[in-house]
């Protein structure tokens, strides 16, 4: 069974958040390797990205090669705290 348990102290973070939508040039680019198009597409809007974060269930998509949807996914940067310059993509629909 596996065990979950919170590390360190709650912090307060400060999280800025965008809406994604592709077109079907987006969904090939990020098809093509989705770390590098979600960096370069919100380059523009931050400039230092620590780390990529995609939910499981769009990379499931990838991974079949079953088309990714359009969006909107949201995008959530932490601007603050621990996992500061980090982005989480994630799909409100699932």
């Amino acid at each position: 069974m596996a065990n979950v348990r919170r590390i360190g102290d709650v912090e307060t973070r400060e999280i800025e958040v965008f809406e994604l939508e592709l077109d079907e040039a987006d969904r090939a680019a990020m098809r093509a390797d989705p770390d590098a198009y979600v960096r370069d597409v919100l380059a523009e809007e931050i400039s230092h990205i620590n780390g990529v974060a995609v939910d499981v269930h769009i990379l499931d998509e990838l991974a079949r090669g079953t088309a990714v949807s359009g969006g909107p996914y949201v995008v959530h940067h932490t601007v603050s705290g621990r996992w500061a310059s980090r982005v989480e993509v994630t799909d409100p629909k699932q």
